[in-house]
């Protein structure tokens, strides 16, 4: 399943944690880039274990920043 990035609540709370972009990457054991793809909207959509590790590494739920994507 794949979810789409709430880009600007993303932006709002990896910058509340004081995080860079590619700090938020390694927090969420990602590649250096993926949350610069994200936040540049290159990612329009994300995996559910991506989108996982990303709210786990910010301190929230999958749906504080991600919504489902209906195909």
């Amino acid at each position: 399943m794949y979810l789409k990035p709430k880009v600007k609540e993303i932006v709002r709370r990896r910058e509340e944690a004081a995080l860079s972009q590619h700090q938020l990457s390694r927090k969420a054991k990602l590649g250096s880039s993926a949350i610069y793809r994200i936040e540049a909207e290159v990612s329009k959509s994300t995996h559910h274990l991506r989108a996982k590790e990303i709210a786990d590494a910010l301190h929230c739920k999958v749906e504080d920043i991600f919504e489902e994507v209906i195909r």
